[in-house]
């Protein structure tokens, strides 16, 4: 199974035109991030939300008869949501579907969220929430309870800072028109700003920007705020900067690869991580006679690796564009069909040929296993694995449905047992040194508690521990670790 994140978020404000479209198209090209819901609240004498299951719809851009529903204003937030935390039941993904909007009786808020609130049972009793509701009800339930009591935007978001332990990355419109935008105090997920022509808004991934011919201007720094209305643009560090721990998951997997991070777009990030698997494995490298990328985000790996081993690159695998269906959301006697039609394979390029097949991770195995018969039964000589993100050896609890360590092949076999439990040759992984310098981030500003076991905040670190140690008991997991 492949992994999946847990939302992309955008916000807008714009100073002449109905902001909608921006919003829209911003969120569009973010659609990869999260496939359960999306969503929109805009403010034009108060928040209007409008909230949907499944993809933001293609088909047709908003208005006339387009599915999604154009709401008036000139500022507002938009998301994408992929479930990890509440139920995945229908009715639940519906009442959880963001942006959430809040109404009390003095102010409003809406609010859409990117992250995992790991201390989410300690935040709902503290604010009233629902326990069977997702973490971003609570996130707004403390917004708006900050609000009402007379506090401003500043002291919502240090309550954030100061309470949750967890990553989060929120744009916001309040009922009095302000947009706002805040990371947690060590900065997990992604979020920048933008501007242009009267437009600024705020985006998960550049590409959100990029889109509406918005100029990328920085990403937002770890607990820092930014608010925009009819006054401007404010900036206020909340809390102190004291380190950063971007999630390092977002280079191989997640991110749109004509994004950027710290100045590096990730398809070059993925390149190089395809040259240093192979200039670190040639003995396996010197095995193969052929290069091949599972699609869609191991293509620029694949790509790297072949300029560096020399070998050639054979697009023998290719994603059908049109079938849409995820294999992460649906019943698991379904998942094999699913990434079956999702990806053809050109067996012919593949018979008695012996293939170094790049991959970006390994997490499940599943996926993995039934991706290596397929090219066994197209009569592959050898399959061997480059895998560009180092093995997983542990849970995230920041935002990534990957939340048990019984789930997690490489938490428990060495890279030579998975080899032998999915059915390939080898399984070469590339080491987190070197996929930490391929990023170009220094090593103690990303987040790698999936490949190390030490995580950024205090009580995943202290939950981590817990859990080995009733793992060492035999005691069994009861589903994620946080809930």
């Amino acid at each position: 199974m492949r992994p999946r994140e847990k939302c992309g978020v955008f916000g807008a404000h714009s100073a002449d035109e109905e902001v909608f479209p921006v919003l829209y198209w911003g969120m569009l090209a973010q659609n990869h991030r999260g496939h359960h819901s999306h969503g929109f609240a805009t403010c034009s004498g108060g928040i209007e939300a409008y909230t949907s299951l499944g993809l933001i719809p293609t088909d047709r851009a908003p208005g006339g008869d387009s599915p999604a529903r154009v709401l008036p204003g000139r500022v507002g937030v938009a998301n994408v949501r992929y479930s990890t935390s509440g139920s995945s039941g229908e009715e639940s993904l519906r009442c959880d579907a963001m942006p959430i909007h809040v109404q009390g009786e003095r102010r409003g808020v809406a609010i859409s969220f990117n992250g995992n609130v790991v201390n989410v049972r300690e935040l709902q009793d503290r604010v009233g929430a629902d326990r069977g509701s997702s973490d971003t009800h609570a996130l707004a339930q403390l917004i708006l309870q900050t609000l009402e009591a007379g506090g401003g935007l500043k002291d919502a978001a240090r309550a954030c800072m100061e309470g949750i332990d967890g990553s989060y990355s929120i744009v916001g419109v309040t009922d009095d028109g302000t947009l706002f935008a805040f990371k947690d105090p060590v900065g997990v997920k992604p979020l920048c700003y933008g501007s242009g022509g009267g437009v600024h808004a705020f985006s998960s991934e550049s590409v959100g920007l990029d889109i509406n011919g918005l100029e990328h201007v920085r990403e937002l720094t770890p607990g820092e705020l930014m608010t925009v209305n009819g006054s401007g643009v404010t900036q206020e560090q909340v809390v102190p900067w004291r380190r950063q721990a971007f999630c390092a998951f977002e280079f191989a997997y997640f991110a749109r690869p004509d994004s950027r991070f710290n100045g590096k777009y990730v398809y070059q990030a993925r390149m190089d991580f395809g040259r240093a698997l192979a200039r670190n494995f040639k003995d396996s490298v010197n095995r193969c006679d052929v290069c091949i990328g599972i699609p869609e985000t191991a293509n620029d790996a694949a790509y790297g690796f072949h300029e560096e081993s020399g070998l050639p690159w054979d697009r023998a695998t290719r994603r059908h564009r049109f079938v849409t269906q995820r294999a992460f959301i649906s019943k698991a006697d379904e998942r094999a069909d699913i990434i079956r039609r999702k990806v053809n394979l050109l067996r012919d390029r593949v018979r008695d040929r012996c293939l170094a097949v790049v991959d970006d991770s390994i997490v499940r195995g599943d996926t993995t296993k039934g991706t290596v018969k397929r090219f066994r039964d197209a009569g592959a000589k050898e399959v061997h694995l480059f895998i560009t993100y180092p093995r997983i050896i542990g849970p995230c609890f920041y935002g990534i449905d990957m939340a048990t360590y019984g789930e997690l092949i490489g938490a428990a076999l060495s890279p030579e047992e998975i080899a032998e439990e999915v059915g390939a040759d080898s399984v070469n992984y590339l080491g987190v040194d070197e996929y930490v310098r391929e990023t170009g981030m220094p090593r103690g500003k990303l987040c790698l508690g999936c490949v190390t076991g030490e995580y950024p905040t205090p009580m995943a670190n202290k939950l981590s521990r817990g859990m080995r140690e009733r793992l060492r008991r035999g005691d069994a997991e009861k589903g994620r670790i946080y809930e």
